[in-house]
């Protein structure tokens, strides 16, 4: 095959992979919304019962998450196991649909959807950017780099468009359409031109090969700094979700039917972000500097919630500013975190290390949502609101410090050695 042709065939395996997986993600996003409404509105659930149904999905990640990052390591046709997983969260959700045309479905099938939903997303986030090497992409920082900005611009708008689809079509309907998109990305995954295979390393035993990925963590200074920060932010705004709406709606009166505009707007901020980093990339901006501003750019935006107070307009602004900054910036974190963590422990690695931020940030969130009903019973919500902001900026100064203190090179393009 000439090198024009086999170019050609890359740009199109890339292309179709990046379709497919927006359209398993779009699907999740949509899931994730119909199984709230039909919780609520269709069985009648209460917090109870939508608690055991937000924690079911949280299982797989928190308590799988590191172990599961040392087997997706291992896997040699990561393909397979990516096609499986959309095949098994299509099953699922078609089963629940199934369910609910008929009456039958319950809240223990929807804890049931959801934690099955997590484990499958456990293994398509541990993959879906290490399967990139399977289909011969050269610049794998420019590829990383587009696939997670079409990840999150399509959960974006899965997201802002999820409630109006539950209300024209009813949930049962949504749970079908849903099932379809993930049957699409499995489709798109066996159109792919390249073989499904990629190298993988000598293997030294499970044990041996988490602590190598912790080693790979720890010894990278700019992600391990990084670490430090999304477990403290991570409890922060655990601790601000957990207090944001009793803060707007109660204590500074924001109507209820203005009350879905900041996420609207968070939404739309999220996607201009995820368009806004492949352009960051392409100028080769350092890593660290991206990182630097985006660390600061989201405590910094956390602080105009708090500030909300007077008017229903000038409350709604703040809202809108304290919800939409974080979010833009947020996106420019997440995406500079892949290329970082890519070209940094390299995708021998990538699911360890991406499996033990992802748990750590999980279970920062959990304990950081405790906290911040803890605070809000005793103090307040607003007074809550500005203990886990005042720590999201102390933690942010911490990095920025952290970074400042290794030479550049040691931020910008350190490749771990782990034991062999």
């Amino acid at each position: 095959m000439s090198a024009s042709v086999h170019a050609t065939t890359t740009e199109a395996d890339l292309r179709t992979y990046r379709v497919a997986q927006a359209a398993s993600t779009f699907g999740s996003t949509l899931t994730g919304t119909a199984v709230s409404v039909v919780a609520v509105v269709g069985l009648g659930a209460g917090p109870h019962e939508v608690s055991l149904i937000v924690a079911s999905a949280m299982i797989p990640p928190l308590l799988l998450g590191p172990a599961a990052g040392v087997l997706l390591d291992r896997v040699s046709r990561p393909r397979r196991v990516l096609l499986a997983a959309d095949l098994v969260a299509a099953t699922a959700v078609l089963c629940c649909a199934a369910a609910m045309f008929t009456g039958m479905l319950t809240v223990a099938g929807l804890a049931a959807l959801s934690f099955v939903l997590g484990l499958a997303r456990v293994a398509i986030e541990g993959l879906y950017f290490s399967h990139l090497m399977t289909l011969g992409v050269t610049n794998l920082g420019r590829a990383r780099a587009g696939l997670q900005s079409t990840t999150m611009v399509s959960r974006s708008v899965a997201a802002a468009v999820a409630g109006p689809l539950v209300a024209a079509v009813g949930a049962a309907a949504m749970f079908a359409c849903d099932a379809l998109t993930y049957l699409f990305s499995a489709y798109c995954l066996t159109r792919l031109a390249a073989p499904d295979r990629r190298p993988t390393e000598q293997r030294h035993g499970f044990g041996r090969e988490f602590l190598d990925g912790v080693r790979a963590l720890r010894g990278h200074s700019l992600l391990a700094a990084l670490a430090m920060y999304l477990l403290v932010g991570g409890a922060a705004s655990g601790g601000v979700t957990a207090l944001r709406a009793v803060f707007l709606l109660d204590e500074v009166a924001l109507p209820v039917a203005v009350y879905g505009i900041p996420a609207v707007l968070a939404t739309l901020c999220a996607a201009a972000g995820a368009l806004v980093a492949p352009r960051v990339h392409a100028r080769a901006v350092p890593a660290r500097r991206v990182l630097s501003i985006a660390v600061l750019g989201c405590a910094v935006g956390t602080v105009a919630l708090p500030l909300a107070a007077g008017s229903t307009a000038t409350v709604l602004i703040a809202a809108c500013l304290g919800a939409a900054v974080p979010m833009f910036f947020g996106a420019l974190l997440n995406i500079a975190l892949v290329t970082v963590m890519g070209d940094g422990v390299g995708d021998g690695y990538f699911a360890r290390v991406g499996a033990l931020l992802s748990t750590g940030t999980t279970a920062a969130n959990l304990l950081g949502a405790v906290l911040g009903g803890v605070l809000g019973e005793h103090f307040g919500a607003r007074t809550g609101i500005w203990t886990f902001v005042a720590v999201d900026l102390v933690a942010a100064v911490a990095f920025l410090l952290a970074v400042g203190r290794t030479p550049a090179s040691h931020n910008d393009k350190p490749i771990v050695q782990v034991a062999q």
